[in-house]
């Protein structure tokens, strides 16, 4: 990502609808982020710390801290004398945000390998195929598939063997989430998502580390491709969710 021209688009945030509830930083991140994957701010827009604590009705400290977090991982710019200034959160940068996604799970996938119990896997791979078979694919099933997914991609980074490796899983994770909250769960996705879940379990089951591992790269590969088109083609969802 390149950087941005000092303090362009000084959009003012108090327009944007104001929360009422406070919320907590994890809460505040995840905010954050979904606007700026809505496209709510564009690259060179700044995010005034007062106004957005107005907006989200918490003091500038967790504001700050979360502005920070975001910082870290390259989707906003901290400028001195200016403040956040919002990059640019499209195509690319999902791609890369993959990119490195891949690069951790495929490793954490290899490594966890032989380290989770038989009984959680069986489980899980029982939770897969009760999803593929079923006929009536509504919200209440797309949730089901959420949270089995999330289940495996936590057991593999909690059998790792690596805490630190574990941690920029969970962090890319979060990003990972609000990505799919922006686009919204797609349906061939998640279906696509249960077969490649079943190939990862598989080889895990069986003991092949390489394959297991493989079987994650092609997985991670395909949600980005999915994501990728969703918001190339405009079914991204135009607002940030509460």
């Amino acid at each position: 990502m390149q950087s941005l021209e000092p303090c362009v688009n000084p959009v003012s945030v108090k327009t944007l609808a104001v929360i009422s509830q406070p919320i907590y930083k994890p809460d505040l991140v995840r905010r954050l982020l979904l606007a700026l994957f809505s496209g709510e701010w564009q690259a060179g827009d700044r995010l005034p710390e007062v106004e957005l604590a107005e907006r989200f009705g918490v003091s500038r400290t967790p504001v700050r801290e979360a502005l920070q977090e975001i910082a870290a991982i390259g989707l906003i710019e901290l400028r001195p004398n200016c403040g956040a200034v919002a990059r640019a959160c499209g195509s690319e940068e999902v791609r890369e945000i993959y990119e490195v996604r891949e690069i951790l799970e495929s490793e954490a996938t290899r490594r966890a390998c032989g380290r989770i119990a038989p009984r959680k896997l069986a489980a899980l791979a029982a939770d897969f195929l009760e999803l593929q078979s079923a006929h009536r694919r509504d919200a209440a099933w797309s949730q089901r598939e959420w949270a089995a997914d999330h289940q495996l991609h936590e057991l593999v980074a909690h059998a790792c063997g690596n805490q630190r490796l574990a941690g920029e899983i969970r962090r890319y994770d979060q990003l990972i989430q609000v990505i799919r909250e922006t686009v919204g769960n797609l349906r061939e996705a998640q279906v696509a998502a249960i077969g490649e879940h079943l190939e990862i379990v598989k080889a895990l089951r069986a003991g092949k580390p390489e394959q297991a591992a493989e079987a994650m790269r092609r997985h991670i590969r395909s949600a980005a491709d999915h994501a990728i088109a969703a918001l190339d083609s405009g079914h991204a969802r135009t607002h940030a969710p509460a």
